[in-house]
């Protein structure tokens, strides 16, 4: 079954940013990048429109600030959203409201995914009101015909013919750097860890003209992606290696020793309070301890592939445990990665509750010197 997921926060903005040098860098040749296509782009600049001025998904965030502080371009994407809106009659407006009301622009995207790349308005309009796991209701794949078409008529079709030009030489000019080297990032992960990845992924990642988030989806061993017009090469592979990670952590983060330290930092207050704040909507609590230990490791093979440097963190322990892989330079013939996870977990479990000596002594855990 095609499983899909989606990062739609302001985390995003440090994913896709912070490299600029691609010297001396390889690259994986089964990575393909793609100009902007409409069976993508235009649910998703739909559903902008319908975030920026229906529902703001950042909560207390300025959503004009996010765009604002992206860069110029951004800035003048936000206006476009605002301009169109204001020019939809009422009768879309509801039209567009009841939409993504009714579903989430991923759950539109899944239904067209696997489109061809040239599918035009009549194709993907038919796919989505032909996907049965929808339920689409009567009235909703009406609004979801009339909406769209219109949508694309008035506004979008000349919009996105615009920006098409200027991001597809942007992919012709990544895909050259691409070629022009060859590495097999499986393997380099695999040496790194000494732990073969189930799964070779194709990777095809498409322009999207929104610049502050990006959506992914994995069917088989094809893993595609949006990007935003300040992505470079190397961004392109964090991706990667955020994902082959996420296949490493697998293989063990549902062992009872894993889920035991698990279970210990529900005490830790900093990491319970951002995981209801900001992803326990996506994650169980298990998974977000996973998820912090798979971004640092994800930033840690960049490391060691790019030798760049990371100071910021995009959840509570992921920093953290990339400098911990760091310090003890990190060697899958001296401790496994299993291993070095549940003892750094371990580590921070002796701070944030008081265990007896015999529960200490059943897990291993040897108390830090003041």
């Amino acid at each position: 079954m095609k499983k899909i997921f989606i990062i739609l926060n302001i985390l995003s903005l440090f994913i896709l940013t912070g490299c600029e040098s691609s010297k001396d860098i390889n690259y994986n040749s089964e990575i393909r990048v793609n100009g902007p296509v409409l069976k993508i782009s235009l649910i998703q600049t739909a559903h902008e429109i319908y975030n920026t001025n229906i529902e703001n998904s950042y909560k207390d965030l300025s959503i004009e600030s996010i765009y604002s502080e992206t860069s110029i371009d951004s800035k003048k994407h936000y206006k476009w959203l605002n301009k169109t809106y204001s020019s939809i009659d009422e009768d879309m407006k509801n039209r567009l409201k009841n939409i993504f009301d009714s579903n989430s622009s991923w759950n539109y995207l899944n239904s067209v995914i696997e489109l061809n790349d040239d599918a035009n308005i009549y194709d993907i309009v038919n796919t989505i009101n032909s996907d049965e796991s929808l339920n689409l209701s009567s009235d909703l794949k009406n609004d979801i015909e009339l909406f769209f078409n219109y949508f694309y008529d008035e506004h979008f079709k000349s919009y996105f013919n615009k920006n098409k030009y200027t991001l597809n030489k942007k992919a012709s000019k990544l895909n050259n750097l691409l070629y022009e080297n060859d590495v097999d990032i499986a393997k380099f992960i695999e040496n790194v860890t000494n732990i073969k990845p189930n799964k070779d992924y194709v990777y095809t990642f498409y322009y999207s003209l929104n610049p502050i988030s990006y959506q992914n989806f994995e069917y088989d061993n094809n893993v595609v992606s949006t990007i935003s017009e300040s992505t470079n090469v190397k961004d392109l592979l964090k991706i990667s290696f955020h994902k082959y990670s996420h296949d490493l952590f697998d293989t063990f983060t549902d062992s009872p020793e894993f889920l035991n330290v698990c279970d210990l930092l529900r005490s830790d207050d900093n990491l319970v309070s951002l995981y209801k704040e900001s992803d326990s909507h996506a994650y169980n609590f298990n998974d977000w301890c996973e998820e912090n230990l798979i971004e640092g490791f994800s930033k840690y093979l960049d490391y060691r592939y790019s030798q760049y440097e990371y100071d910021f963190s995009n959840f509570v322990y992921d920093l953290d445990f990339y400098n911990y892989l760091k310090d003890i330079n990190f060697n899958p013939d001296k401790i496994t990665l299993e291993d070095a996870s549940i003892e750094f977990y371990k580590k921070f479990c002796t701070y944030l509750i008081f265990i007896s000596k015999d529960i200490l002594d059943f897990l291993d855990i040897k108390i830090l010197p003041s």
